[in-house]
């Protein structure tokens, strides 16, 4: 009777390899950002749900699932994204599918232009395009200076609005949300636009991105992962889950609206209108809503009268402004002419002062040839060169000009003695040697004589005594 034997399969290990381990440590730590599911009805007079529906984002940012935050870390520290397909392993189980099956799992279409390393300077726009044109359409204004600008709260409601769509699901960041950076003007752009972008890689990429390994991130797209281990065909039966974050709805716009109001440009102020029949000043404008007509309650002659001297300070203030430009300006062209006259005062008082210097110099080394010649005459040492000595001069001063040079070679220690000038010297040196002796022997012969003769005479008077 044969005996038949059920196999089970061993689960796998929960790491890929140990790299995934440690890295496991590291996420198991991280905070989960779980996405937020959009209300597009709410969004209905801004043309919300079209622009998404436009490049297939409307069944994506409505996805709303339970995070399982146990599971996370597991995703992404086996993660990898590479040839076009996605990998990882959750739960002993790997997964191994490609780019467009990712797609479908998450409602997402494949195709179009991939924004990930991009921005508006750098984007291949369409013809007639460029990045001022994509500032105008997010910022709803025409302002060269707005190219550049990162805050969120200086665009549109429209853009403001696709703005949190992008932190809170496409491009999750950790953080503030009021300064737009990297791609995310780049994507409101293609959005408004019309551009089909490439969202399944963008996600996949974003996934696999240093950045959200870094310290201090948190883990992202906790309710995506959820729809797509669903999707899969997973059992998280046995696992915990965790509430999602409050839905992104008419409540965040009402808040955003009211931002907008208070970050909005201070209009001029309303000029008064001007007499019947003549044209208003420059800039102004009546505002929304009000009439230009003058008030009934005041004269005529009077509401004249205010106007035109409103109007003469106006433009009383205007011309001091000027006048006071213009002599700031002239005070500072002064200053720079003055300037650049005490700079070049400076440089020829400088470079006398290199040319007196260069002449004292050239002095001295004739000085110290002077000195070294009579060293060699007289058979004295002279003193040691340097090795930064310069080559002393043939002549006297006046000096020539002399142009910068590397240091010479040492010079020798003693310069050689002319023979015939040793011969004359130590000859007048030995006749005024003997002339010296003989004047010494004849001094002592008349000292000698002398005391004798004293010697005498000191006799004589004692013999007479």
């Amino acid at each position: 009777m044969a005996h038949t034997s059920s196999y089970t399969p061993k689960p796998k290990r929960p790491f890929i390899n140990d790299l995934a381990e440690n890295r496991f440590i590291q996420l198991s730590r991280r905070s989960i950002i779980s996405g937020r599911c959009v209300i597009l009805q709410d969004f209905e007079h801004l043309n919300i749900p079209r622009i998404l529906r436009n490049n297939s984002l409307d069944e994506f940012v409505t996805i709303k699932e339970p995070v399982y935050t146990s599971l996370v870390p597991y995703f992404y520290a086996n993660y990898s994204f590479e040839a076009n397909r996605v990998r990882s392993r959750v739960l002993g189980r790997d997964i191994d599918i490609d780019l467009s099956q990712f797609a479908d799992i998450l409602h997402l279409s494949s195709g179009g232009v991939d924004v990930y390393t991009f921005d508006l300077h750098d984007f291949v726009y369409p013809d007639g395009e460029s990045a001022l044109t994509a500032s105008t359409l997010i910022h709803g204004d025409d302002n060269p200076g707005l190219v550049r600008n990162e805050g969120v709260s200086r665009f549109t409601l429209t853009a403001q609005v696709l703005a949190k769509n992008i932190f809170y699901n496409i491009i999750p960041k950790s953080g503030e949300y009021s300064n737009a950076r990297g791609p995310v003007p780049l994507i409101i752009y293609c959005l408004l636009r019309g551009i089909k972008i490439n969202f399944p890689r963008l996600i996949a990429t974003h996934m696999a991105s240093d950045q959200i390994r870094m310290s201090g991130r948190n883990l992202p797209f906790g309710m995506l992962i959820t729809h797509l281990l669903k999707g899969l065909g997973f059992d998280l039966s046995s696992e915990s889950p965790s509430d999602p974050s409050v839905n992104l709805d008419s409540v965040l716009l009402k808040r955003m609206e009211a931002q907008s109001r208070r970050h909005a440009p201070e209009q001029p102020p309303v000029l008064p209108a001007d007499v019947p029949g003549s044209s208003s000043a420059p800039g102004s404008s009546s505002a929304p809503g009000t009439s230009s007509a003058p008030d009934p309650s005041l004269p005529p002659d009077f509401q004249a009268l205010i106007s035109s001297e409103i109007r003469s300070q106006i433009q009383e203030h205007q011309s001091w402004i000027e006048q006071r430009d213009a002599a700031f300006r002239a005070e500072m062209d002064s200053h720079f002419q003055q300037e650049a006259a005490f700079r070049a005062e400076m440089d020829l008082r400088f470079q006398g002062i290199r040319n007196d210097m260069s002449y004292f110099a050239d002095s001295m080394r004739f000085v110290d040839s002077q000195f070294e010649t009579l060293f060699t005459k007289l058979n004295v040492l002279g003193p040691d060169p340097t090795f930064i000595a310069r080559p002393l001069p043939s002549t006297g001063p006046p000096f020539p000009v002399r142009a910068p040079s590397t240091a010479p070679p040492p010079q020798p220690r003693v310069v050689g003695i002319d023979p015939e000038e040793a011969v004359s010297s130590s000859s007048s040196d030995s006749d005024a040697d003997d002339d010296g002796d003989k004047k010494m022997a004849e001094g002592a012969t008349v000292e000698s004589s002398s005391e004798e003769d004293d010697d005498e005479e000191d006799d004589d008077d004692d013999g007479a005594e």
